[in-house]
């Protein structure tokens, strides 16, 4: 027993003869970290910022980049500071909602009905008008709008609605599929009635953006117009590879009819266009937390190409990226996550020519660091067909220099327009031989056409033609494939999308007889 009690003495002795050793050491060296001490003292805990010679030391290399120091915690018990806050929001509101619109449309379908109960006396035709809803930002005083190209995609009518309640009807001028943008156009009231100036909203540098940044979606969800919420930027680059957009990732509520509205920055700057997206069962047609936005570079490029005829620049190398962990550094041997780790290249593409493979790590590109892969991926979307650039890569441990020529996107480039699709509806015309006009209002009377029936007729047909063995100069053009023929614009348009290689019905009168013409353009 006194063994015990004599072991458990010098035990305690030890112990206690230690502990005011450290103490002295401390006192003597003191230490660079927070330890069990502090806490036992209630000493509160340090920020987290590792100081630049010691972050230098991690990296093995000296870092141009200054560190941020570590900011003054925020008072939230300051009610004047919240109210500002508050303040300040409401007023960005108030400056961007007059450049945002709600879009209404309707697609008319045609379907045939019975006309009594069972079928036995026929059918009859019935339209079926479908309306769709969907957002918009004006982009220029003279009314053009940017809105996704799902909202407007094979629809009849596009109305708009503004801010000050005006309803135009709009105009679809172009649309880059590819990456669910669309230009329109609004159109005045009347010919006596010019638009007005309209409200504009001003494009930010999406390539700016910060993860975390505070961002507004302004929208039209489910025909409520004018509806805000707030989120932050949760993440950039959801799409690492350069054959594939680019999207942000918001926490701003984003539901359907909020599709083609604008993501507005606390400057007032437009930095994305939004997409109404839904995950979890397909019945719930409701915000699931995640929303994106497509980067406002990407929609102001498709505007200036469909508006300002300037040539769309999107670089391809045929490159999935990735950033480099600091785990991955660790097990390459690396000293530093900086670079953009190639995680796949697409056969055949300029990359896998120039002779880039997947583990490569690019650390330079044109001749400046490769510091992450969204960087990097965004450099290459800059840079114009035909560009020859350098790539530094380090495989297995060497570095290798490689030259590659960046070349257009697959499938990316091509923009529809409807001044395209008009040129070639009237190429059509010239091919098969024929001249059409509007009907004056005196020829419709005339003809004992209603005003508001399509009708449009052949002026001019040319000798030796197609159309001289089928038609007549003052045959009635009514329909093609059941769209309605109201004006020789509405028939270009019609001509231009006629689907190749497959037959399509026009549909003429001559002196009261229905006629029926076959075109395979």
């Amino acid at each position: 027993m006194l063994r015990l009690l004599s072991n458990s003495l010098i035990l305690v002795t030890s112990l206690t003869a230690a502990a005011f050793a450290y103490q002295f050491i401390l006192k003597v060296f003191p230490p660079d970290r927070y330890d069990l001490f502090d806490l036992l003292k209630g000493t509160p805990v340090p920020p987290a910022v590792v100081d630049p010679e010691t972050r230098n030391n991690l990296l093995g290399q000296a870092d141009t980049k200054p560190v941020a120091k570590p900011l003054p915690p925020v008072d939230l018990a300051d009610l004047q500071l919240l109210e500002r806050v508050n303040t300040a929001l409401s007023d960005l509101a108030d400056s961007v909602v007059p450049g945002v619109v709600s879009i209404n449309t309707t697609t008319t379908t045609e379907r045939l009905v019975p006309v009594d109960p069972f079928g036995f006396f026929g059918y009859r035709r019935s339209d079926q008008k479908t309306p769709g809803l969907g957002s918009g930002l004006i982009v220029s005083e003279e009314g053009h709008i940017l809105t996704n190209h799902h909202v407007v995609a094979g629809v009849d009518e596009i109305e708009v609605t503004t801010h000050g309640g005006g309803i135009y009807r709009a105009e679809w001028v172009g649309s880059d599929a590819s990456v669910d943008i669309a230009v329109l156009k609004m159109q005045p009231i009347n010919d006596e009635t010019p638009l007005p100036k309209f409200p504009v909203l001003k494009f930010g540098d999406s390539d700016e953006v910060r993860t975390g940044e505070t961002v507004l979606a302004i929208g039209n969800p489910f025909g409520l117009s004018e509806t805000i919420t707030k989120g932050i930027i949760s993440a950039k680059q959801r799409r690492l590879s350069d054959d594939d957009n680019e999207y942000f990732q918001v926490d701003a509520v984003i539901n359907p009819g909020n599709s083609g509205g604008p993501l507005i920055n606390v400057r007032g700057e437009v930095i994305g266009v939004n997409v109404a997206i839904f995950t979890g069962q397909r019945n719930v047609q409701v915000w699931q937390g995640i929303g994106l936005a497509i980067p406002s570079n990407e929609a102001r490029d498709v505007f200036n190409a469909i508006v300002l005829k300037k040539p769309l620049i999107r670089g391809y190398l045929g490159l999935q990226l990735t950033d480099l962990s600091p785990r991955l550094a660790l097990g390459l041997g690396l000293r530093s996550t900086r670079g953009a780790l190639v995680r796949e290249v697409t056969k055949g593409s300029p990359a896998a020519k120039a002779g880039l493979l997947p583990g490569d790590i690019i650390l330079k590109f044109d001749g400046r660091d490769a510091n992450t892969a969204d960087e990097t991926l965004s450099r290459i979307r800059r840079k114009k067909t035909g560009d020859r650039v350098a790539i530094t890569v380090l495989r297995q441990g060497k570095l290798k220099q490689m030259a590659a020529d960046i070349a257009e996107r697959p499938d990316r480039g091509s923009l529809t327009l409807r001044s395209d699709i008009t040129e070639n509806g009237q190429a059509i015309a010239d091919e098969l031989g024929i001249t059409v006009k509007n009907l004056a209002p005196q020829q419709r009377t005339a003809m004992g056409l209603h005003p508001k029936s399509p009708g449009i007729f052949i002026s001019d047909v040319k000798p030796g033609s197609q159309a001289a063995k089928r038609f007549a100069p003052g045959d009635l053009i009514h329909m093609i494939n059941r769209d309605p023929v109201t004006s020789v614009e509405v028939f270009y348009d019609l001509l231009g999308t006629l689907p190749r290689n497959q037959p399509s019905v026009m549909v003429l009168s001559r002196d009261g007889h229905r006629i029926q013409a076959v075109l395979n353009p």
